[in-house]
């Protein structure tokens, strides 16, 4: 029988509260060791300081010239993008090393570049620049960035009386055309000649004046102090964004284990995932043998004690949703429990493919389950008494074909059981839910089903379809019996006799009470 495995469900705000009101301090204590760990680091770096000259890029006045020279070319203002490429160019960058008496070669622009930084504020009709530069030393920080501004405003300041210098040579080559040609000429265009040669003698000395005078669109609007605070590292800063950081690195990695987690990790979460009664728990170190504790079955009987009729016997069925979760053990320790409760109790082995309940007691010959079923209605079953107030009837040998005799005779038996009232419990070990269907076949006719999951192992997603499979075929589901807990809430940590004496007198009131 094959069955699909739902989706598992994604976490919503009510599992999202949970598994923070769980995990709050740990949440808590990994962001304050984070922030910690990132405040102490930050604590042992050597502080850096970090300087700003700023710079106002505008037209100048030289650009637009004067009435007596309309023909030189005015000059729009740079972009502020120009001006960051010319401030870490290397020829700037050069220069900045050089004026504070460093070293300028490729590995110190290289280191200078790392440190230096430039950033800018454009407007419509100016734009301001921004050269910082972080070191160690504070006033070095600051000599580092004035250095930087003026080497900046002096190559503003070339680039400009570059453009005059050019336009001067364009004038004094045509001065020279006009000289040659009236040197060919002769007297004949002296008098021509005379008035082209004053003007551009008069522009060109013009020109010079201005090439001399004229300044770069850049000015200095503050120049680079000392910083008193360094600009990093800042402990304090660094710890509270640590602290944020770690609140959701945490939270991200406790969202993702229980994305991923697959196996029950505790009862607890056993009890959200299905909403069923964690009905006892098992520790994760069993008594000799195939039995568990003594106590926790004996507080496993008093919980499903109210389900118990007076007149009729109780039909439990111990299953689990696959093999290797301990249901043998379980049913084994809560027939004890129920025999020692002063209950008639008969313990039934329909593991009948790995039966091993026979193998407790000693038992290789007799009749079995199989005989037993097979002779009804005809011969009643001769169970083998093992224990005070407990029967057994075992299974001896696998079975070929389980679901084909339990769907024939397995009504027969609870009829016989029924009518003979010969016990006050009958509890039935069955094999998994998911595995086969033998299970399925015996749950509708029991009054109720105990569901073993093991701490660590039982995958949710199966433990989840197990429930469901049993909730088709009209099984009632009692609850949840936790197996291989390895913190069990059942009993409370103290005297191991105390808790033995305590449970035994539990379980005799609540026999008498149901006497």
């Amino acid at each position: 029988m094959i069955f699909q495995i739902p989706q598992e469900p994604e976490i919503d705000l009510v599992r999202l509260g949970q598994i923070l009101r769980r995990n709050f301090w740990r949440l808590l204590l990994f962001s304050a060791a984070l922030a910690l760990l990132t405040f102490a680091i930050s604590w042992w770096q050597v502080p850096t300081y970090q300087a700003s000259a700023r710079l106002l890029a505008a037209q100048s006045s030289a650009f637009t010239g004067s009435g007596l020279l309309g023909t030189i070319p005015s000059q729009s203002l740079i972009d502020a993008a120009a001006y960051r490429e010319a401030a870490l160019s290397s020829l700037v960058l050069a220069r900045t090393l050089q004026t504070v008496g460093l070293s300028s070669e490729p590995a110190d622009l290289e280191r200078f570049t790392r440190k230096a930084r430039v950033r800018t504020i454009e407007g419509q009709n100016a734009n301001v620049i921004i050269l910082s530069v972080r070191d160690t030393n504070a006033q070095k920080a600051a000599e580092l960035a004035n250095a930087w501004a003026s080497s900046l405003m002096r190559w503003d300041d070339e680039r400009v009386r570059g453009s005059f210098g050019n336009y001067r040579e364009s004038l004094e080559a045509q001065l020279a055309v006009v000289r040659n040609q009236i040197a060919r000429e002769g007297n004949r265009t002296n008098e021509d000649f005379s008035g082209l040669l004053a003007s551009l003698q008069r522009d060109i000395d013009l020109v010079r004046a201005l090439e001399r005078s004229a300044s770069g669109q850049l000015s200095l609007i503050d120049q680079a102090i000392p910083p008193v605070r360094p600009a990093s590292p800042r402990p304090a800063l660094y710890g509270a964004v640590a602290f944020a950081v770690g609140l959701v690195l945490g939270l991200g990695l406790l969202l993702l284990r229980e994305a991923s987690a697959r196996s029950i990790r505790n009862a607890e979460e056993a009890f959200q995932l299905t909403a069923l009664p964690i009905l006892g728990e098992f520790p994760n170190k069993p008594a000799a043998g195939r039995s568990l504790s003594p106590e926790v079955a004996s507080y496993l009987y008093i919980n499903i004690a109210h389900s118990m009729s007076a007149d009729a016997p109780c039909i439990l069925v111990v299953t689990s949703p696959a093999a290797l979760e301990g249901k043998s053990s379980v049913a084994l320790s809560l027939a004890r429990a129920c025999a020692m409760a002063g209950k008639r109790t008969l313990l039934v082995d329909l593991n009948t493919r790995r039966p091993v309940l026979h193998q407790e007691f000693g038992i290789t010959q007799g009749q079995d389950i199989v005989h037993a079923l097979s002779s009804l209605p005809h011969v009643q079953p001769q169970p083998v008494l093992v224990e005070n107030n407990l029967y057994l009837i075992s299974c001896l040998r696998p079975l070929e074909n389980p679901p084909r005799l339990l769907s024939e005779q397995f009504r027969h038996f609870v009829d016989f059981s029924k009518d003979a009232r010969l016990y006050k419990v009958i509890i039935l070990d069955t094999p998994p839910v998911l595995a086969v269907t033998d299970a399925l076949i015996v749950a509708p006719y029991a009054s109720g089903v105990l569901v073993v999951v093991r701490e660590g192992q039982t995958d949710r997603r199966q433990l989840r379809l197990a429930l469901e499979v049993l909730k088709r075929v009209g099984a009632q589901t009692l609850g949840l019996v936790m197996n291989q807990v390895r913190d069990s809430q059942t009993l409370p940590k103290s005297d191991r006799a105390y808790e033995s004496s305590k449970t035994t007198g539990l379980l005799r009131a609540a026999t008498e009470e149901k006497q």
